[in-house]
């Protein structure tokens, strides 16, 4: 027989098998990865019908990107869509009477209710979390999707979350969204729940529940009006989480992003500062963008000097300009209608809205009727109905077709549909109060604008609705803005809820701004209002409800009463972070560790400036790690970025110098000198929140201690050796090599942590554990070691696993210097290994068939067997591979089978070309891509920067954006 034939045969296709798998072991675990994506492939898809695989995530994730990417906030040149990214500000909500952000504790809950005011930024949320997800689809074993409710009653949950998923080219089917639910793969968003119909309201209620009680490993959102939530999901969701109002520091962030960076920017803000009843507004973003876009209009003036003093002029100088926006811009002939005409329909319209349906849209049918309906009265042929309604949302903007339903309409703002039903019923206040008893939550708004759009005596109304006590608030609320309202019924009222804040009685948040609103107002009502707290918080210091009373009304003199009493009050200083940048001259002024605190709490760019002030001229070491902490701000930055003069730097801001202004290079050396040389740690404030990253690898720079980074190599505690167990299992993607003690098996498991482990609680938990007694065992100052435990836990592992890797001021000096990885000699690994896998392949295989066949004599004799006998045991327990009985089978079949095919591959090398020569260019072909794959290595880690590798893994943003290779 010609044996010769037999080389192609499949001895060639398992050789090459078992020897991938060999050689695996050395090349850094690429054979296990393909393998593990090949058997995820081959065995897994079927089962989970394409909604997981690799094409459809990828579809899914470029339909997300393409449905949430943009959005429309209406009010912009041309109305524009906006990016999200861009405009995104972090959405805060209250912990333990502090802003934080609320991404971070949706990434820790499972169920959770978000309620907030319309245009708080709830929706903006979901969406900034759906295109979280779409960069990095595969980093997240669960899929997230998002549903609209107000297309709720037409469609079930179900159908929504079908619906949704079914954005990219792969469709899905309801069985399959219900066997995901059920696998706990989907990570369910539900928008807006207040838009669901009244009558649908028990349906969709029913099937939330349903939802979270069948579906527990599935997490879930809900956002909701903060008035319509009335915890009827607390069973299944908890307490609601309130999203929290634009704080000063958010509120900049978001103004730069609308109206530029510039002095415009600021002119517009000290403008809003100066107002309190449109400012309350500009906490909105929703409502803030409208600012914006009229003042860019110049609506109000080039300074913002016409910016309207309270909520009812501001609407009706929005809804006035952008009826009329076109004959001011001298368009006047694109236009047909009158804008009283058109003001007339959409009063109308909007009372309609309130009254039927979901209470928010409308179909275009039904829009046509009634404007036909009302056409007589408004002096127009009704066949002008579908012309006048295109006007209205071509030209004005009030009135939108939304996307999400052909042919439907809504408001473009809640707080404009209110309005506008307000002064529909301007004259009918018996019709209002009706309205108001039968759907509180719903006409709550409409109550307080009409208290101060009509001129008439109001007090009846007020005094009605006094006499229940759940609209007691309101009631307070309407009296800060109503234009007539008996005194003798206005004074009671408020020494009712004067009267409690004496006694102690704890208020809701409501009430205290409401409180603060009315006695932010220059009037006798204000002014006797702002009086009594004064008097309140100087006989009861401890009186935290009326010092956050005083603060909400902004006045100077409730500045100077809250910042004499900080000294001894935990009261009022927490009132005073509450003030923003009105508090931060003052907190300047005081320089005490307590004001230092609330500067740091405040963290807006001028609470920045103060803090840098006090580390450069006071050497505040307290203060410097607070502006740490603040630096992580993209605003703080640009803040000092946008200060140009020239301070003097030196190299410790070298790596930065293409991408930060002076300034901010001086600002940073400051602090980073303050926080290495504090060899107290006591100065570091309790609560700190994570410091800037680079900062504490500066800091680490710096250290000079003999030894430093060399970690005692004493056992671990049993509980941070389970720790360290369980961080390798989550994050090692490569085999670990025995032989190590425990601190080097934990340096590596830290090494390994990334930023996209952060939602993984198990390993965040861990990793603390594992961290804090790692930091105690390293040689490093006490600084050192303070500074390290301030960063965030994944950027703390990074730097502990990477530590004794050259560390130091020479190479923190080239964190800039991207040096290129050693392509080449990578490439050659990888040839060589192939080389040698065709050649044991082919050879092994031809070696093995021979013997087979009894044309080349084997020694020893059960060879053969033995190798046919592992490969077939290899390539079997692939399949079970995660079974005890699997797993033997896999390494002793690996084993058996590998031994096998390298020994007839050597013995058909040495026949066909002699012992010598057959034997040598098998150990050099052996050799090749170990020594290859050792001088990569070596090479790789001689040019490796470890600040760079420690931004890159866990804050990549904060590489040096100037970088140039070398």
């Amino acid at each position: 027989m010609d044996t010769s034939q037999l080389l192609p045969y499949g001895g060639a296709i398992l050789g090459l098998f078992l020897l991938l798998w060999v050689l695996d072991k050395f090349t850094g675990g690429i054979v296990e990865e393909l393998g593990k994506r090949t058997l995820d492939r081959l065995v897994r898809r079927p089962r989970q019908g394409g909604l997981f695989g690799r094409r459809a995530l990828r579809s899914y994730a470029c339909a997300v990107r393409h449905a949430f990417g943009t959005h429309t906030m209406g009010f912009r040149k041309d109305d524009a869509p906006v990016t999200v990214e861009e405009v995104y500000v972090p959405v805060r909500y209250e912990s333990e009477g502090r802003g934080a952000e609320l991404e971070q504790l949706l990434a820790t809950r499972t169920r959770t209710i978000v309620v907030g005011e319309p245009g708080a930024g709830k929706s903006m949320l979901l969406k900034h979390l759906m295109l979280g997800w779409a960069r990095e689809p595969r980093r997240d074993r669960r899929v997230p999707v998002l549903a609209d409710l107000h297309q709720f009653g037409a469609l079930t949950l179900l159908d929504l979350l079908t619906r949704s998923l079914s954005g990219g080219r792969h469709p899905v089917t309801t069985e399959q969204v219900r066997e995901a639910l059920g696998d706990g793969r989907l990570r369910v968003y539900f928008d807006g729940l207040d838009e669901v119909g009244r009558d649908h309201l028990p349906a969709v209620l029913a099937e939330l529940r349903e939802l979270a009680r069948d579906h527990p490993d599935c997490p879930m959102v809900v956002t909701c009006r903060e008035s319509v939530y009335q915890g009827e999901l607390a069973a299944e969701f908890g307490a609601p989480v309130k999203v929290v109002e634009l704080d000063d520091a958010a509120l900049r962030v978001l103004l730069r992003h609308l109206v530029g960076a510039g002095e415009r920017a600021d002119r517009l803000r000290a403008a809003l500062h100066a107002g309190h009843a449109v400012l309350e507004l500009a906490r909105s973003p929703m409502l803030l963008t409208m600012i914006s876009y009229l003042f860019l209009e110049g609506v109000f003036g080039e300074r913002a000097e016409r910016l309207p003093r309270s909520r009812s002029e501001f609407y009706e100088l929005a809804v006035s300009y952008l009826l009329r926006r076109d004959a001011a811009r001298g368009l006047g002939g694109a236009t047909r209608f009158d804008s009283p005409v058109k003001l007339a329909v959409l009063r109308r319209l909007a009372l309609h809205l309130m009254s039927s349906g979901d209470g928010r849209t409308i179909g275009h049918r039904d829009l046509l009727a009634l404007v036909r309906a009302e056409a007589g009265d408004f002096n127009l042929d009704p066949a002008q109905a579908a012309a006048l309604v295109d006007e209205i949302v071509d030209r004005s903007r009030l009135l939108i077709r939304l996307a999400s339903g052909e042919g439907v309409y809504a408001f473009r703002h809640l707080t404009l549909q209110e309005y506008l039903a307000a002064l529909e019923l301007s004259k009918r206040g018996q019709e209002l109060a009706e309205r108001y008893r039968a759907a509180p939550a719903a006409w709550h708004e409409v109550v307080r604008i009409w208290c101060a759009v009509v001129s008439d005596d109001c007090t009846w109304l007020l005094r009605d609705l006094y006499a229940d006590t759940d609209s007691h608030v309101l009631v307070l609320r309407c009296l800060a803005e109503a234009t007539r309202v008996e005194s003798g019924f206005a004074e009671a009222v408020i020494d009712g809820f004067l009267a409690q804040v004496r006694h102690r009685v704890p208020l809701p948040d409501p009430a205290v701004k409401a409180l603060g609103a009315l006695a932010a107002i220059d009037s006798p009502r204000g002014n006797r209002a702002f009086t009594e707290l004064l008097r309140l918080t100087s006989a009861d210091p401890g009186d935290q409800t009326a010092y956050m009373a005083l603060a909400a009304s902004g006045r100077p003199g409730a500045l100077s009463a809250i910042v004499a009493a900080a000294q001894e009050s935990g009261a009022a200083r927490e009132a005073l972070s509450s003030m923003g940048d009105l508090a931060v001259p003052e907190l300047l002024r005081v320089g005490t560790d307590w004001a230092i605190d609330e500067l740091g709490w405040i963290g807006t760019p001028a609470a920045a400036e103060a803090l840098a002030l006090l580390v450069t001229e006071s050497r505040k070491v307290r203060a410097a790690w607070w502006l740490a902490v603040r630096l992580n701000r993209d605003d703080v930055r640009a803040g000092f970025n946008a200060q140009r003069d020239h301070a003097p730097t030196s190299v410790l801001s070298e790596p930065y110098r293409d991408d930060w202004s002076p300034r901010l290079r001086a600002v940073f050396e400051e602090v980073v000198r303050a926080l290495g040389g504090a060899d107290a740690p006591g100065a570091r404030p309790e609560g700190l929140l994570p410091i800037f990253p680079p900062v504490a690898l500066a800091v680490m720079a710096l250290d000079r201690t003999p030894g430093v980074g060399t970690v005692s190599k004493a056992p671990l505690a049993d509980d941070a050796k389970r720790a360290t167990l369980m961080v390798l299992s989550q994050v090692r993607t490569k085999p670990l090599l025995t032989g190590r003690d425990d601190t080097q098996m934990a340096l590596v498991a830290l090494a390994e942590v990334t930023e996209r482990h952060g939602e993984d609680q198990d390993v965040a938990n861990a990793v603390r554990r594992l961290s804090t007694q790692l930091v105690l065992r390293m040689t490093m100052l006490p600084a050192t070691k303070a500074v390290l435990r301030s960063v965030e836990w994944h950027a703390q592992a990074a730097m502990l696993g990477r530590f004794p890797k050259g560390w130091g001021l020479d190479q923190w000096k080239l964190l800039a210097v991207e040096r290129p990885e050693p392509r080449a000699l990578r490439r050659a690994s990888i040839a060589s290994v192939v080389v040698l896998s065709l050649v044991v392949a082919g050879m092994g295989g031809y070696g093995l068939l021979s013997a087979m066949t009894g044309s080349m004599p084997v020694t020893p004799s059960w060879l053969p067997a033995l190798t046919l006998a592992g490969t077939f045991a290899f390539l079997a327990s692939l399949f079970r591979v995660e079974t005890v009985l699997g797993f033997v089978f896999f390494v002793i079949g690996g084993l058996a089978g590998a031994f096998g095919w390298f020994w007839f591959a050597v013995s058909t090398m040495t026949d066909s070309l002699g012992f010598n020569a057959g034997g040598g260019l098998m150990a050099a072909l052996t050799m090749l891509p170990f020594v290859l794959r050792l001088v990569y290595s070596h090479r790789r880690r001689r040019w490796a920067n470890p600040f760079r590798e420690v931004l890159a893994q866990c804050a990549p943003r904060f590489l040096p954006r100037g970088s140039h290779p070398r």
